[in-house]
């Protein structure tokens, strides 16, 4: 059980870490690092890993020109014997009565049929040029497959039909986990139902939906402008509709709104208990002046929101009550009912996508992402389509490689990427760490682990590296502490550089 870490004997640091007094100074500028970020607002956006969407290089005009040639370089290679994840984002469009419903720092555009049918035609266009540009995809299993962006459940139905068509004409879906993602209203009120048209069309192994609920509170739902997006009768249907199709439920839940009372987030997880849900994902508000938000514009709303130790203590407290309502956490922000545990409708996308030394992952539609290697000791290739829908359909347009930003991985990025991915799931193996970089995790970052241990941040043992609870809050602070000083556009270029040096050494192939 991962509430069980504080009571685990965990061995001090330095039996393992040998600190020397040439690190004196770098301890003491990273105990002061750690301090300071532990008051800066709190992301939570480890679900990328490293490096972050903005720390990745917009393509130059010599890089377009090295895609557009065919340069192995930027070209994603599949292993044929490595397994795959896919993740869909049908279209980038919304229909909040509050833009972005307040909140919302994803992209996201104000949406019509018209605009979501020819977006989705792109993404069609975009699965098959990527399959025929690379043979090896074709009919390759896949494990899991995330129809996602949010409002995926409001693309419109026939074109919904000829994209789970052409997933299914392009990929082996037999054994794979397949999610749809929406707002709850749109899993009832739009016919015919997607959920039926997913199991119509895709002869998967098992169904999943995601609904973004943020709050039951009837209050709140009409601060985000989501009153037509569904109330609690709603939710309950929508879990209803899905176990009556045998489909498994979760709902995303948002915690410390300005203003937001402890009682009012606990009294979220007891309701998502009450309806039925399979799945609870709890997602700290983010929010903070300049974040460009429509609520972050607003003084007063700034204002009330629970300083950082407030914050990871209310954290504490609903994570507590989970559990205790017979949940248990599987990542960062997912939790699931016990029951699940060994099923084997347990939630794999997220886990999986966790393991780069053992998954590719391919990102279809706005914003999608992908990422490829040979191997953690090689080269890799992480990419993002363009945010914007009119961008996205300009680049399909042109028929060769859509994405609009990258990054180059090297050894040391690599190790930063596998990091920061097992740390969505709470704890790094450094048996496995061993096995895949050679190299032990604690001796690679020394000097970053005492700092964190002495924040209280990371507990350290001969097996694992672990977050304590107030770390799971602070994971941001934890994975800035161990990227110091790599700059994600900085590596992404040299790693390109050394790349180019030694030809396709390690490389793509």
């Amino acid at each position: 059980m991962i509430h069980g870490y504080g009571t685990s004997a965990a061995l001090p640091l330095n039996t393992q870490v040998h600190i020397d007094n040439s690190n004196v100074d770098t301890s003491d500028l990273l105990s002061q690092l750690v301090r300071d970020r532990l008051d800066r607002p709190q992301r939570h956006r480890l679900l990328h890993g490293f490096p972050l969407a903005h720390s990745m290089p917009f393509i130059d005009s010599t890089t377009r020109q090295a895609v557009e040639d065919g340069d192995s370089r930027f070209q994603h290679s599949f292993h044929p014997d490595k397994p795959l994840l896919i993740g869909v984002l049908p279209h980038s469009y919304c229909n909040p009565k509050i833009a972005g419903c307040g909140f919302c720092t994803f992209p996201h555009e104000d949406f019509s049929s018209r605009k979501a049918t020819a977006a989705v035609n792109g993404v069609i266009q975009e699965i098959q040029s990527r399959v025929a540009s690379s043979p090896q995809l074709q009919r390759k299993s896949i494990d899991a497959l995330y129809l996602g962006g949010a409002t995926a459940n409001l693309t419109p139905a026939e074109p919904f039909r000829r994209l789970c068509r052409q997933l299914n004409d392009s990929f082996d879906l037999r054994s794979a986990e397949v999610t749809l993602e929406g707002v709850p209203a749109f899993f009832l009120n739009r016919k015919p139902w997607l959920l039926d048209i997913l199991q119509e069309e895709l002869p998967a192994r098992h169904f999943r939906i995601s609904m973004g609920i943020q709050s039951f509170s009837k209050q709140w739902q009409a601060r985000m402008g989501r009153t037509g997006f569904g109330d609690s009768k709603v939710f309950e249907e929508v879990v209803e509709l899905a176990h009556s199709r045998k489909m498994t439920a979760s709902g995303d839940l948002l915690y410390n709104l300005p203003g937001q009372s402890l009682d009012e987030m606990l009294a979220d997880i007891s309701c998502g208990d009450q309806i039925g849900l399979d799945q609870i994902c709890l997602y700290h508000l983010v929010m903070f002046r300049g974040l460009a938000t429509p609520w972050s514009r607003d003084p007063e709303l700034i204002a009330s929101l629970p300083d950082n130790a407030k914050a990871a203590s209310n954290w504490e407290a609903i994570r507590a009550l989970a559990i205790e309502t017979g949940y248990h956490q599987t990542t960062l922000t997912n939790f699931e009912k016990k029951s699940f545990q060994g099923d084997s409708r347990s939630y794999i996308y997220e886990l999986r996508s966790f393991e780069t030394d053992r998954y590719n992952m391919i990102g279809f539609g706005p914003s999608g992402i992908s990422y490829s290697s040979t191997g953690p000791r090689n080269f890799g290739l992480k990419t993002m389509n363009p945010e914007s829908s009119i961008e996205y359909l300009q680049a399909v347009a042109k028929q060769g490689p859509v994405w609009n930003r990258y990054f180059k991985f090297d050894a040391e990025s690599q190790r930063l990427l596998y990091i920061t991915r097992q740390l969505s799931k709470m704890s790094v193996d450094r048996t496995r760490y061993r096995e895949v970089f050679g190299t032990d995790i604690v001796a690679d970052y020394r000097v970053e682990m005492k700092a964190l241990v002495e924040s209280h941040l990371v507990e350290v043992d001969e097996k694992s590296i672990r977050l304590t609870v107030r770390g799971m809050f602070f994971s941001d602070t934890v994975a800035s502490v161990l990227a110091h000083g790599r700059d994600g556009r900085k590596l992404g270029r040299e790693a390109a550089d050394r790349m180019s040096s030694k030809g396709n050494e390690g490389g793509f192939m």
